[in-house]
């Protein structure tokens, strides 16, 4: 959760924040509505987050259970931090993510976020290693192979505000249902908030002989083995065995320790024999330096984190601009081919964010010459995990459907509220670590014969770690964003540093273990 001194004010980090005062540090407790019957009622204030992002500082506050309301008089601040002052406040348990006093007495059963505060806890030695190493995650997709659940996908990746709020297609590349029902599990795994508007499957008939790929602008298209690849290439000598096939065996390199965004290049070379359109098949996922880079942001802001995120709520250009600039700095998977002269040009490149679930792209080719293929991947050493790169020849473009969930079950118990938001394009689904969620969906008849996508669309609200928060950073913080070069070149000594037990320390401090 996100912390700030009492001295700068009430700042917002995403809807959830810790307060610490600037000469003490004062002992205060969060409570979720479900247990609002836990609240001391001694403490003089109760602070109420909203799931909007607002708060409200009640006195004098009461709890009413049947009426599922909380009533004080106070002040009502909006996402921004603005404030009004109201005599009298009505707040709908629901519309509230956690409450906030200085004093709680805990009932004799474990709340949630008590489980949630022993297990940051447990967890602060692996963050203490290597506070950029913190696992975050939004939410991930499990479902079926056939034989056993396994992670398939992972949602909106990029959206760390309400206003980045995006849509996000995973392809189910390894899903094999058994019946016409599909169960699908969305897990919270990390230390965040989730807000879901979506979750639906895309189906698409599959060909025969064939499958359906996606593109990064969201057109499917009928797609069929082409050569093989018969050499790949890179920095560390051939690496032809790593990207022949889609099995969880990744082509990665080390980051350069001077330069995270240092470039580096995958030479693959095809067999002759594609005619017509083709494309290629890339299996990938990101390392951990786009996440490191980005907890590294926010631990510079610190106790200002707040600013920032409200900064990009207000619509500010300069903020929006300062993320894109940072990420292009970085940079995605640039898909080149040579031209008559022999000169690389880009066709296209593959950018989704996210370092949990490998996803399958497609990524179209110009008009390929005669004789063998040569594709050259260009990305920042270090950056990107590779499981598969192949060559498909091109069918037709297929116009997939959707399927919204038939039901959703908590716990094995359906849970019709929860349906409800999933299918209802005006409302949300907000989950909190650990909540976990099946979705089931009724296929076609024919659902042996159809490609599976995931649609998801929402945004997540990252907590602060006490950890990040004691990097704080003014100075450093203007220059990360002022200049994303320079700030790659200065982060990469420390991140190579500990590049080498970044993956034990990143899945270790997982706060879920499915």
């Amino acid at each position: 959760m996100a912390m700030a001194r009492a001295c700068t004010g009430l700042l917002l980090l995403a809807g959830t924040m810790l307060f610490t005062g600037c000469a003490r540090r004062v002992g205060r407790e969060f409570v979720e509505p479900a247990q609002a019957s836990t609240l001391d009622h001694e403490s003089p204030y109760l602070k109420a987050h909203l799931r909007d992002g607002e708060l409200c500082i009640l006195a004098n506050w009461s709890v009413d259970e049947a009426a599922r309301t909380v009533r004080g008089h106070g002040i009502r601040f909006d996402a921004a931090r603005s404030s009004s002052r109201i005599l009298d406040v009505l707040v709908p348990l629901d519309s509230v993510v956690l409450f906030e006093t200085n004093v709680v007495r805990l009932s004799p059963t474990i709340t949630s976020l008590a489980v949630v505060t022993g297990a940051s806890v447990s967890l602060t030695i692996y963050c203490a290693l290597n506070p950029k190493a913190c696992f975050g995650s939004c939410p991930t997709f499990y479902v079926s192979d056939g034989e056993r659940e396994v992670l398939q996908a992972e949602g909106f990746s990029g959206s760390v505000a309400p206003v980045l709020e995006a849509s996000d297609i995973d392809a189910l590349y390894r899903a094999r249902p058994g019946s016409r029902r599909l169960d699908v599990r969305m897990t919270n795994e990390a230390l965040e908030t989730h807000v879901v508007r979506t979750v639906d499957l895309l189906v698409a008939p599959r060909p025969e002989g064939g499958r359906v790929l996606v593109t990064s602008d969201g057109t499917f298209w009928e797609a069929f083995e082409g050569p093989p690849l018969e050499r790949a290439s890179a920095s560390e000598g051939d690496c032809t065995a790593q990207l022949a096939a889609f099995d969880g065996v990744e082509r990665w390199s080390s980051t350069d320790s001077t330069d995270l965004a240092a470039r580096e290049a995958v030479d693959l070379e095809f067999g002759p024999g594609c005619s017509g359109p083709a494309g290629l098949r890339l299996a990938c996922r990101q390392t951990f330096v786009s996440t490191s880079v980005f907890y590294q942001s926010l631990a510079y802001l610190g106790t200002h984190a707040g600013d920032w995120i409200a900064e990009l709520e207000r619509g500010s250009t300069l903020a929006r601009e300062r993320i894109g600039a940072m990420q292009r700095a970085l940079g995605g998977i640039e898909v080149l081919v040579p031209d008559s002269t022999g000169s690389w040009n880009e066709a296209a490149r593959v950018d989704e964010m996210g370092p949990i679930a490998t996803d399958v792209h497609l990524v179209l080719l110009p008009p390929l010459p005669a004789g063998a293929t040569r594709v050259r991947l260009r990305l920042a050493r270090g950056a990107w995990r590779l499981d598969n790169v192949a060559l498909v020849r091109l069918g037709r473009r297929v116009q997939p459907f959707d399927l919204a969930p038939a039901a959703v079950h908590r716990d094995g118990i359906p849970d019709a509220d929860a349906l409800a938001r999933l299918t209802d394009r005006t409302r949300t689904l907000t989950t909190s670590p650990g909540d976990t969620y099946v979705l089931t969906y009724v296929l076609p008849a024919d659902f042996e014969r159809q490609e599976l996508f995931l649609a998801s669309r929402g945004y997540y609200l990252e907590w602060m770690r006490k950890e990040w928060v004691a990097q704080e950073d003014p100075v450093r913080a203007v220059a990360f964003f002022a200049d994303p070069h320079a700030a790659l070149r200065a982060m990469a000594p420390e991140f190579k540093r500990g590049e080498a037990s970044l993956e034990t320390q990143f899945w270790g401090s997982r706060y879920v273990r499915p």
